[in-house]
């Protein structure tokens, strides 16, 4: 079933969004989002960010809205990435879009040239399995943040690292920043 989004802040403020409503699709509530980018807000100006399980793009577009001036796109769901296709038409700035697994797009992103990933997968997904392939894929610039959203709080460690944690509902957010 088809929903409505919006995104909430910056150049695309209150522009809609076509949002899924879905046993596979859970969509990033407004307080969630801002909480997200009032933590993150000082680092994207002028950065790329990578949405690793996009959905409907919603936090990749927010961000780009907030000054990321690229946009990396993974989603493998058909029905899903068609709504994120239609969702990206609203954005002038560049992006790539990878309709495959997380690990495949990986892959295929240019080392050391993104600034800030969104992690946030379908809740079966393994959040520590899933940090250990982005740094195996070597594309995070030197100075790093990551953006969990999960349904448990993330107990891990990360070398030199900070790690701020917070809880809306039954959800939690792990920001985690870094240098490599």
């Amino acid at each position: 079933m088809l929903a409505k989004g919006r995104v909430i802040a910056g150049k695309y403020r209150h522009r809609h969004l076509i949002a899924l409503f879905d046993e596979k699709t859970r969509t990033t509530k407004d307080r969630v989002k801002e909480a997200i980018f009032s933590a993150v807000g000082d680092y994207i100006n002028g950065k790329t960010v990578l949405d690793l399980f996009a959905g409907t793009g919603a936090l990749g577009i927010e961000a780009i809205s907030r000054g990321a001036a690229h946009g990396i796109f993974c989603e493998n769901d058909s029905k899903t990435y068609d709504v994120l296709t239609g969702n990206l038409q609203m954005i002038e700035e560049p992006y790539n879009l990878y309709f495959e697994d997380y690990k495949s797009a990986l892959a295929k992103i240019k080392p050391n040239s993104v600034s800030i990933v969104i992690i946030d997968p379908p809740y079966r997904y393994d959040i520590d399995e899933i940090i250990n392939n982005v740094f195996k894929a070597k594309i995070l610039t030197n100075s790093y943040t990551l953006v969990l959203e999960t349904d448990k709080e993330y107990a891990g460690m990360i070398n030199n690292a900070k790690i701020k944690k917070y809880k809306y509902g039954l959800t939690y957010v792990t920001i985690i920043r870094g240098e490599l």
